[in-house]
């Protein structure tokens, strides 16, 4: 029953090969020819791809704003104490002058009562002073009185023995002690004014060091009168009251923001962030357009916090008040430049001076001329057409060719 079998021939041999290799080239030329990258080309999963297309760059900022009025009064706290009264509430219209709020400070009604009692102390010296001065005064003009009568009575008894001494009625010692007597009381006499002016102009100057002294005192008082006042803060302008916080009882510092006043009747303005990158590109004038009618930036303030500048920016017709309130956030687009026709991308990452370009199923990477950017666009100068279909999100890697999946 068994038998040997004849030898299989080489191309039978060979056959099972063949057709395996087959196999395996007919889906590679397949792939190749519909376009297919092979395994090892890099994917671009979950591109996002968009078109370039001939429209209007506008070359503007979009920012969110904040509604402010042009004139505003900050609210601090002058001096330090309890809240003895409110007498407004926030929201409430107040007038200039008008009453906010009082504290009660027992240190500042300690120093008052004490700098009061100082003033009159002093007052009353002053006016012992002077009363003292008078006195003198007084009993310098009674001395001086009689010393000027017994000068004019040794003057008529010298005159009288010169008289009799030249009749021979008198001996000359009678003339010379006569003289002698005349002499003396006019020297007294000399002496006693000289004295009494000294007197007095030494008892003048510690009256006018004195009245300094008391000028100073009731300077003080006068300041300490004036922060006594201040514990009743009074609005310096009229206007809204907004945020205001003082609360009856507590206790406030110097300096403490209490809230502030808006003049609502001087206007308002916008006070937009933007970031410091833009910094250049501002001027004074620039246009700008809101839902609530075309503005003008006015100013852009020196200082940058966090990367962020400030500008502001008023309307060229400002709308009605009714409309506007304090804080209001207020959407606009700040125009940089007119508006002009140009080849547009969206921006993205991938939108680079090297982009990738759609031919076919793959992405092919091509340098191109790119300009502004501005509101989510890209300004196309040289290098694609309208049409073409550019990958705007992130590429994997760097490659010259990517495949779509």
């Amino acid at each position: 029953m068994d038998r040997a079998l004849p030898p299989t021939g080489r191309l039978r041999r060979l056959a099972p090969w063949g057709l395996g290799g087959l196999g395996l080239l007919i889906p590679l030329a397949l792939a190749l020819w519909g376009g297919q990258a092979l395994p090892s080309q890099p994917v671009a999963r979950n591109a996002q791809l968009a078109p370039v297309r001939q429209g209007e760059f506008r070359d503007e900022l979009a920012l969110r704003a904040r509604v402010e009025p042009l004139r505003s009064v900050q609210l601090d706290a002058q001096e330090s104490g309890r809240v003895e009264a409110v007498f407004v509430r926030d929201g409430d219209w107040v007038e200039a002058g008008s009453p906010l709020y009082r504290l009660h400070s027992p240190e500042q009604e300690q120093l008052l009562m004490q700098r009061r009692a100082e003033v009159a102390q002093q007052l009353a010296n002053m006016a012992a002073q002077r009363s003292a001065q008078a006195a003198s005064l007084a009993q310098s003009r009674r001395e001086l009185l009689q010393l000027q009568a017994a000068q004019q009575q040794a003057e008529a008894e010298y005159r009288r023995q010169a008289t009799l001494a030249a009749q021979g009625f008198v001996s000359s010692a009678a003339l010379d002690q006569a003289q002698r007597q005349l002499q003396l009381a006019e020297q007294l006499l000399t002496q006693t004014r000289e004295d009494q002016a000294q007197e007095a102009l030494t008892r003048q100057q510690s009256l006018d060091e004195m009245a300094r002294a008391v000028s100073g005192l009731q300077g003080g008082l006068q300041l300490l009168q004036r922060t006594h006042e201040r514990l009743q803060l009074r609005a310096p302008l009229s206007g809204r009251l907004s945020g205001f916080t003082p609360q009856l009882g507590a206790t406030l510092r110097p300096g403490e923001r209490l809230g502030r006043i808006d003049d609502l009747d001087a206007g308002m303005q916008l006070v937009a962030e933007l970031d410091e990158y833009y910094l250049p590109r501002l001027q004074p004038g620039q246009q700008a357009l809101s839902s609530l009618g075309p503005l003008q930036l006015t100013q852009t303030l020196p200082q940058v916090q966090g990367g962020k500048a400030r500008v502001m920016l008023r309307w060229l017709q400002p709308p009605a008040a009714a409309s506007l309130r304090p804080g209001q956030a207020v959407e606009l687009r700040l125009q940089f430049s007119p508006p002009s026709v140009a080849l547009l991308l969206p921006d993205g990452p991938g939108v680079q001076s090297r982009l990738y370009v759609r031919q076919g199923g793959q992405l092919l990477r091509r340098t191109v001329q790119l300009g502004r950017r501005a509101a989510g666009q890209v300004e196309v100068l040289a290098g694609l057409q309208a049409g073409e279909q550019v990958l705007i999100s992130q590429p994997p890697h760097e490659a010259e060719r990517l495949a779509l999946p």
